[in-house]
């Protein structure tokens, strides 16, 4: 079951205010659908889901976002647009590996880590990047077995360890790795530093389905070991967060005479049941 992954971002209301941003700043970029809750965006291909969710969750950097610029006139356009109310995590630098690169947390919270390199580096412009840390820590290569066994053709691209000496971390550990699930990549790192977040709801991960035994399927093995929450939302063994989506959902909420039937429906649901939505849209 070949299955694209689309980062979802909460907000607080201010989702409308943060794709404006974002398609100022990014170029290929632009809102596919938008709803008084949810925005959808592309970013040079990348599909991006913006919720309006209100003030129970914030987005941290434990999952953020990785930034192919190709020039340096883009990178500053960014930065700039980023750290201006927003915070900076690493600075703008030549480091071991990059010739440029900075980590910035937007104003709204969201994560970039911008680096100059070259659009085939990565394959993609846009990558999510997720931090094991704190009670994760050491967990990256227990991560990608998992990920692995539940989704088809995944390997890894890149592995780097750290080495002997780079305290705090253990050598051996995962100092960054990337992988390709069907063709989307994934980077994942590991750091004993001392980090103040973990992973929660503030990003998750989407997975739309066709079919109920598609749901049935993604739902037993990311819950295993892990969390169900509702209205399709879960958290697998490490914390990170899933919403496993049938994809008429969006069809049906976008239909105001059955939209809020189908909203009193799945909203008393863990798992989401694709016939139940649809007879409650429809009664």
């Amino acid at each position: 079951m070949k299955k694209q992954i689309t980062p979802c971002l909460w907000f607080d209301n201010q989702a409308k205010e943060a794709a404006a941003l974002y398609c100022s700043v990014f170029k290929k970029s632009k809102i596919t659908t938008q709803s008084p809750i949810v925005t959808e965006m592309d970013v040079s291909g990348q599909r991006l889901i913006l919720l309006d969710g209100g003030p129970m969750y914030h987005p941290n950097p434990s999952i953020s976002f990785y930034y192919i610029c190709e020039n340096v006139e883009e990178m500053e356009h960014i930065w700039e647009a980023f750290s201006k109310d927003g915070s900076i995590m690493m600075p703008l630098d030549t480091y071991p590996w990059s010739e440029k690169y900075g980590w910035v947390t937007d104003k709204f919270g969201i994560s970039w880590q911008l680096a100059l390199g070259k659009f085939k580096d990565v394959g993609q412009k846009i990558t999510p990047y997720l931090l094991f840390t704190g009670k994760q820590y050491g967990r990256v290569d227990e991560a990608i077995d998992l990920y692995s066994s539940i989704f088809d053709n995944v390997k890894v691209d890149k592995m780097l360890r750290y080495g002997a000496g780079e305290l705090p971390d253990k050598e051996g550990k995962v100092k960054h790795a990337q992988i390709d699930v069907d063709g989307q990549k994934l980077m994942l790192m590991e750091s004993a530093a001392k980090h103040d977040f973990t992973f929660t709801e503030g990003v998750s991960l989407t997975l739309y389905c066709e079919t109920q035994d598609e749901i049935d399927y993604y739902w037993e093995k990311l819950t295993e070991n892990g969390e169900e929450s509702m209205c399709g939302w879960l958290k697998d063994k490490f914390g990170v967060s899933w919403q496993i989506i049938p994809t008429i959902l969006g069809e049906i909420m976008s239909n105001p005479a059955k939209a809020g039937k189908a909203a009193q429906a799945f909203m008393s649901m863990r798992k989401l049941n694709i016939e139940q939505i649809v007879q409650s849209s429809m009664s």
